[in-house]
């Protein structure tokens, strides 16, 4: 009796038939993974335990929650379904990765939508089903026994569900790996246009990359272009500036896209004040890398070297947006708009230095912050 009045109750939803089967499905999930789960005091499927670990012939209700438009569409899916709470915090959360693209974390977005395909049907029993107030007043009705006939009829049609599992697993230990190898690129990258990746520490150990990669280029070992650049860090680093670029050059010119070898032109050219050659160099880096905005700060620094102010505070503004927690970055910034004549603005951009210096550690920059407030006091 009582079975019959949780299907109708579902019958009675103003929902497609379609959808009815599916929370018809997903009550049977509900029932014996929180209601049998519940009364053997064990961690159940509702609040997080292991799908392989429930046994074959219930490990398929898990994946009744599958929807592939909700895979496609993500959080606005849960938005076109009125669900608007949880729909609205993972779009923020997906605007939030998107805004911060310059890091891999941005494809992390995949796994949202991922979230989503495999929770959005159960999320929407959840509001249809659970909230409803009938089953509210009366939620005794959700315990009752569920109807083994159709438990079986269900089962017999869930026999793509062990591919459908493995695909899964699949895309996401794809997805991660692809994240991971971005992270490590993104980290490659930062290190070296921060200076802080050097080839080799002692005269002795530059000396040696210098000849074996002379000796693999001889052998026309592949890649060369690699070795070369390998040469020209090793020469950067014993202070062979032209050295350096040479090697560095030969580099490019048998691999033009070949990120590197330009970003370490672009510190080279600085270091001789050739801010037009740097510019030139880090402005290609840029092409081939274009997720790279850790370069915008040194690429205004070469247009505020060559006095192109407007060019120079237009890439200190995606450097700070790209970093707010940089506060060389916001002075820069503040020190362009001084040459633009625009004191209010570099006050503002001074102010959040000095913020981001207390943030790091106010103690230890406490002689930095003192010089730049007092400097602000001094903008009239």
């Amino acid at each position: 009796m009582h079975n019959k009045n949780i299907y109708g109750i579902i019958d009675s939803l103003k929902v497609s038939d379609g959808w009815k089967n599916v929370f018809k499905k997903i009550q049977v999930a509900y029932y014996h993974n929180f209601y049998q789960g519940k009364s053997n005091n064990v961690h159940t499927w509702r609040y997080g335990q292991n799908v392989m670990g429930l046994k074959p012939e219930d490990r398929f209700k898990f994946f009744t929650a599958f929807n592939f438009f909700a895979l496609i569409f993500g959080p606005l899916y849960y938005l076109a379904k009125f669900m608007f709470i949880k729909g609205l915090i993972l779009l923020l959360l997906e605007i939030g990765l998107i805004y911060y693209y310059d890091f891999p974390i941005a494809y992390l977005l995949i796994l949202i939508h991922i979230y989503t395909a495999i929770f959005a049907n159960f999320d929407y029993f959840t509001k249809m089903v659970l909230n409803n107030k009938f089953i509210k007043e009366n939620p005794d009705y959700l315990s009752d026994i569920v109807d083994d006939n159709f438990v079986h009829k269900t089962m017999k049609t869930e026999s793509h569900r062990n591919a459908f599992t493995a695909f899964v697993i699949i895309f996401i230990l794809i997805v991660g790996t692809f994240v991971y190898l971005e992270f490590a690129k993104d980290a490659k990258y930062k290190e070296l246009i921060n200076n802080r990746q050097k080839i080799c520490k002692t005269g002795a150990e530059c000396d040696k990359i210098i000849k074996d990669s002379t000796i693999n280029i001889r052998a026309k070992k592949e890649p060369l272009y690699f070795e070369y650049f390998n040469m020209g860090a090793a020469y950067y680093e014993l202070r062979n500036s032209q050295a350096a670029l040479q090697a560095l050059n030969q580099a490019t010119t048998l691999k033009p896209d070949y990120f590197e070898p330009y970003a370490l032109k672009g510190i080279i050219y600085t270091e001789l004040k050739q801010f037009n050659l740097a510019r030139l160099n880090y402005e290609k880096a840029l092409k081939i890398y274009p997720k790279g905005k850790f370069l915008y700060y040194l690429l205004g620094s070469s247009y505020y070297k060559e006095g192109k102010y407007m060019d120079a505070k237009e890439n200190f503004e995606k450097a700070v947006r790209a970093y707010p927690n940089r506060s060389s970055y916001w002075e820069a910034l503040a020190y362009t708009k001084i040459y633009l004549r625009d004191k209010e603005g570099a006050k503002n951009d001074l102010l959040k230095a000095v913020k981001a210096l207390k943030r790091e550690d106010a103690i230890k920059n406490a002689a930095k912050i003192e010089a730049l407030e007092g400097y602000m006091m001094n903008l009239k």
